[in-house]
């Protein structure tokens, strides 16, 4: 590589401890700056232009090996990612699904514990699409593509309530009679 005595070996490779500036050429690019020129105080030099830093030439090979570890995760990344962006949104748009539908059913006065079970039957029977508010808010939008037609969601949680019955509603207890109507109707009765 050089024409220069001792050596230093680093990733396999054998580098000269000093070589001439011909040598210097032989050297692969990357580790040429691992060579500092030769000065006045350095022994034993004499007829070598170069002289080999090793913990810089270390430090090259460092770099490369983390260079190469990089370049395998780019490499992964670039096959993997596309994947891995499709199922976020799958995620995302099933998350504004199911929290769409909940609300909705929530709101509807349905049972707590048919909730998880209406919100798999609705998704079942549907299909959904998950847009953004045309609002400065941007908030998400999801609609129901039935047999009718596209509905929101909370269209679609009436339609089913009404056709399904009240099996799947909170049974409504009765208004209590609070103290003013009480009053109200004690005073009523009473004699004048």
């Amino acid at each position: 590589m050089g024409n220069g005595s001792f050596s230093h070996y680093t990733d396999g490779l054998r580098l000269s401890k000093k070589v001439t500036a011909a040598g210097l050429a032989l050297v692969p690019e990357e580790y040429r700056v691992a060579y500092r020129p030769v000065d006045e105080d350095d022994d034993d030099c004499e007829g070598y232009d170069f002289i080999l830093c090793a913990s810089a030439a270390d430090y090259v090979t460092e770099a490369k090996a983390e260079i190469a570890r990089l370049d395998a995760a780019l490499a992964t990344l670039k096959v993997e990612g596309p994947a891995m962006v499709a199922a976020e949104k799958q995620a995302s748009r099933d998350y504004a699904v199911s929290t769409t539908l909940r609300h909705s059913l929530v709101k509807a006065g349905v049972k707590g514990g048919l909730v998880e079970g209406v919100i798999s039957l609705l998704k079942d029977e549907n299909d959904f699409e998950v847009g953004e508010s045309d609002d400065r808010k941007k908030k998400r939008v999801v609609h129901a593509r039935t047999e009718r037609g596209l509905l929101t969601v909370d269209a679609l949680v009436q339609q089913f309530v009404t056709n399904e019955g009240a099996a799947y509603l909170e049974k409504r207890a009765a208004p209590a009679a609070g103290n003013h109507f009480s009053q109200l109707q004690s005073g009523l009765k009473r004699p004048h």
